[in-house]
C-alpha cells in the first residue's frame, strides 16, 4: 500500500477482525490457530455475499493476518496509524445465533462478545 499513497496521503482499512477465523461454522468452538502462516482451504459452493450463487471456482484459500502482524507492516511501511476501532457485530451471519440488528449482526443480548470487525486509518 506504500507503493500506491502518496507522502500525506491515507490508508483506511474497514476489514473482518481475524479472531472471527479461529471458530467453528456453527459455533464459538476453537477450531483454527490465530498465530499461523498456513492458509485455510475449504470448498464450498457460493460466497459469503451469496452462500447459493453458483461459481466458477470453489476452492478458497484464506491466510490469516493477525491484527498485530497489520499494524506493524503499516508502521515498518513507514505509515502513522491515526485509531484503530473495533466493532461488535459482522456484516453478515457468520453464526446461525447471531440476531439481525438492522444492517448488521451480533450476539445475542447476555452473551459475552468478541470484536468482530475492525478499522484502521494510517496516513503517510
Amino acid at each position: 500500500m506504500a507503493a500506491l499513497t502518496r507522502p500525506g496521503g491515507t490508508f483506511y482499512i474497514t476489514e473482518f477482525h481475524p479472531i472471527h477465523c479461529v471458530f467453528g461454522d456453527d459455533d464459538l468452538t476453537i477450531e483454527h490457530p490465530y498465530f499461523t502462516t498456513v492458509a485455510q482451504q475449504w470448498d464450498d459452493d457460493g460466497s459469503y455475499a451469496d452462500e447459493g450463487a453458483k461459481t466458477v471456482h470453489n476452492t478458497t484459500l484464506e491466510w490469516l493476518h493477525g491484527l498485530g502482524e497489520t499494524v506493524t507492516a503499516l508502521i515498518e511501511a513507514g505509515f502513522t496509524v491515526e485509531f484503530l476501532h473495533e466493532y461488535d457485530y459482522l456484516l453478515f451471519p457468520r453464526w446461525p445465533f447471531l440476531v439481525h440488528d438492522g444492517s448488521t449482526y451480533r450476539f445475542p443480548p447476555g452473551m459475552p462478545s468478541l470484536p468482530l470487525m475492525y478499522s484502521l486509518r494510517a496516513h503517510r
